[in-house]
């Protein structure tokens, strides 16, 4: 049987860049206060790759940038980071550092680096990276938020939509090796979102969270979906069928692809003029969206079209 991945990156990105202002009331309510919500903040995704592009990591974590206007109409970026699956991970203070200072260095905008940590680990709370000696020194403080540190009452109480969020991560991890606890468990929280008094986009919303991350095998999401249908229908409230879920879902990834592919033609192209059909055809064939993302940033450094050819065979 081949191994069920959780995906909980691709997940939180999504959820915080449709309800930002929900993430901060939720984690940093200080934060929230001081913003200025009539002017609109602005995701800065391309300036977050370009920030981001030189990391060398394996560690999977979620960022989200974003510019906002406070009070007093100083502009400030918040630079959020996810870090959802390691245990303990001693550069990821510097990574902190590191995207904090290039963000500065490359915008020159004063940044707020901000941190949610979804390990199991109870003694790990980095919060802070220096390096100097004597009275030469330099030090970024950061702010932590612990999944773990919340209760589940306090979750279950809460109707902020993070709330479910990060009840989906706490049970996606503890079921890792239990499958059919995992569905159980998505099973639960897909029926509470109904009893929130949620939107219906809310609903879906956060449906795709849960059901992004908590992955099942086939015939334990099979089973999932049989029990959501009828659940619906005696409830008439209809979301998604089944069929229709499945090919949203090839279709954002078809999507995705097909975006991700003609982005690195684009930015081929405008470095060295034209791209062999060979490269085109060997894109087409790459099926997964990790690799192509990969690929992408790599044309920023490539030196020539037969240097990005053997990424692509290599």
């Amino acid at each position: 049987m081949s191994e069920i991945t959780a995906n909980y990156d691709e997940s939180w990105k999504e959820i915080i860049g449709d309800y930002f202002e929900s993430f901060l009331i939720f984690f940093y309510p200080d934060i929230h206060s001081q913003i200025n919500w009539e002017k609109t903040p602005i995701p800065l995704d391309k300036e977050l790759e370009q920030i981001t592009a030189s990391a060398e990591t394996e560690t999977r974590h979620a960022d989200k940038l974003f510019q906002v206007w406070l009070l007093n109409n100083q502009e400030v970026w918040l630079l959020i980071h996810i870090e959802v699956q390691s245990q303990y991970d001693k550069q990821f203070p510097q990574r902190m550092f590191i995207y904090n200072y290039r963000a500065f260095d490359l915008y020159n905008k004063p940044v707020i680096s901000l941190a949610i940590l979804g390990d199991d680990s109870k003694k790990w709370r980095p919060n802070s990276y220096e390096y100097g000696l004597g009275k030469s020194k330099l030090k970024l403080d950061f702010s932590i938020i612990k999944l773990q540190d919340y209760s589940w009452e306090e979750l279950e109480q809460s109707n902020n939509l993070f709330a479910i969020v990060v009840m989906a991560h706490i049970k996606t991890k503890a079921t890792t090796s239990n499958l059919s606890e995992r569905e159980q468990w998505k099973w639960n929280l897909s029926r509470l979102l109904y009893e929130k008094g949620y939107n219906r986009k809310e609903i879906v919303d956060l449906y795709k969270v849960i059901d992004l991350m908590m992955t099942l095998s086939e015939d334990l999401q099979l089973k999932f979906e049989d029990k959501l249908t009828q659940f619906q229908e005696e409830r008439k409230m209809p979301l998604l069928t089944n069929i229709e879920k499945r090919a949203l879902a090839r279709g954002e990834k078809k999507g995705a692809k097909e975006t991700r592919e003609q982005d690195i033609l684009d930015l081929l192209k405008l470095r060295f003029n034209s791209v062999p059909k060979s490269i085109e055809d060997s894109l087409k064939k790459i099926d997964d969206l990790a690799f192509l993302k990969q690929l992408h940033l790599s044309t920023i450094s490539v030196k020539s079209l037969e240097e990005f050819e053997q990424l692509i065979n290599r």
